[in-house]
């Protein structure tokens, strides 16, 4: 039987959030939110980018993990990162490739030809492009990550909370359309 323990936000040691890539809005206000909390209690706060939280969330350990997520528009945001284990308490999570947003058959083709697990949902929805190559496989990860961000706060894993914009926000394309020949 589930039993309901209280709690009060001092109780809190870091607040976290992922910080992208993802929605504009969505990581504006969680990022917000958890920044108020942070200051408000005068904690900690912490980021992880929603690419390391599922690449950490596979547990593959010495091996290339590339997380995929839907950008929209026909995009992907991709990384690739390694997993490692230390005699530390807590793994390392290695960036072997930074984030980036591209259209999925151009991020594939610029990654090596060797071993690598894919993860999240644009990998599941591009399967048959991964498949072409023999050495890549898919592993399927649930894409619930609070757990994973909480986890991943209290190590060195973690980044600032601040957001990570890989992609331009669409108010700021329009406007550097203004005054172009074809606006």
């Amino acid at each position: 039987m589930f039993q309901y323990l209280p709690f009060q936000l001092q109780d809190i040691d870091i607040f976290a959030a992922a910080r992208g890539p993802g929605s504009f809005t969505g990581l504006r206000v969680g990022i917000a939110a958890m920044q108020g909390f942070a200051a408000a209690h005068r904690r900690q706060g912490a980021g992880v980018t929603t690419l390391e939280a599922l690449a950490w969330k596979t547990g593959m350990h010495d091996a290339l993990v590339a997380p995929m997520i839907d950008a929209r528009r026909g995009d992907i945001y991709g990384a690739v990162y390694h997993r490692r284990q230390t005699k530390a308490e807590f793994d390392t999570l290695v960036e072997e490739q930074p984030p980036v947003v591209l259209k999925p058959a151009q991020w594939l083709y610029s990654l090596p030809r060797k071993p690598l697990i894919f993860c999240g949902d644009a990998a599941i929805r591009y399967r048959s492009l991964i498949e072409e190559e023999p050495e890549w496989r898919i592993h399927r990860v649930d894409l619930y990550l609070a757990s994973t961000i909480a986890e991943l706060a209290a190590t060195s894993n973690s980044g600032p909370l601040v957001p990570l914009y890989v992609r331009k926000a669409d108010a700021e394309i329009a406007r550097e359309g203004i005054g172009s020949p074809n606006s």
